[in-house]
């Protein structure tokens, strides 16, 4: 690392960035969790916010893994996924939740950078929550749907390189979620942390995060 003006850079030479979306590029973690508590409670169970937060990152599957552990109902984890994907779009409805500044600073990244979006969002979810826009930005888009493993494994992120034709180590990802650094130094890949989450700057440095910023618009690589 080297400072200018008193502030760290990064000096390392990347050639593509991995951007993670549900709280990193589009504001949907609130609309996630109201969906996630709805849909628990037509089942006559209220979830503890602070519980669900802090799985918030994971896949739909594992979060209610997570919940069925700590509240053991007996509803299938298969057939929740499908209900509660409904009860997301009814809260979300047409809103745009691309947060300010991404769609001009992905369009300049994108002209020095492949760029991609590794999601624990399905394919179908992703395509309800951005635009076509936002969508044709990217150089490949790798959702839960495509690989057998979401975060905290390194799949998602080995096959968006694999995808960009880019070395992992070539690599870097933005994530709001410490799982996405523990997915990053699983895969070789550095990790910026960004807290437009429901994670803190102390948790995402504990998870290995070379650097934080508190919204994308600050992103500037070297």
């Amino acid at each position: 690392m080297a400072k200018k003006n008193g502030r760290k850079k990064i000096v390392k030479k990347y050639k593509a960035i991995i951007f993670d979306l549900d709280g990193t590029l589009i504001n949907s973690l609130p609309y996630h969790s109201l969906a996630f508590k709805d849909l628990l409670l037509e089942h006559g169970i209220r979830v503890d916010e602070e519980y669900l937060r802090k799985y918030m990152g994971l896949s739909t599957r594992l979060i209610l893994g997570k919940l069925k552990i700590k509240y053991k109902f007996r509803e299938n984890i298969d057939d929740l996924r499908e209900e509660r994907r409904y009860h997301y779009f009814k809260f979300l409805g047409r809103k745009n939740i691309v947060f300010p500044g991404v769609m001009a600073t992905l369009e300049r990244l994108r002209l020095k950078y492949k760029i991609a979006i590794a999601t624990g969002s399905s394919r179908v979810t992703f395509t309800h929550s951005t635009d076509r826009d936002f969508q044709e930005l990217f150089d490949c888009i790798i959702t839960i749907t495509d690989v057998p493993r979401g975060k905290p494994h390194p799949d998602q992120l080995l096959l968006a390189a694999r995808k960009m034709k880019v070395k992992p180590n070539e690599c870097v990802e933005i994530g709001d979620a410490i799982y996405d650094g523990i997915a990053s130094k699983r895969a070789g890949i550095d990790f910026i942390g960004v807290t437009t989450g429901t994670t803190t700057e102390k948790q995402l440095k504990k998870a290995g995060a070379k650097r934080i910023i508190s919204n994308i618009r600050e992103l500037k690589l070297l």
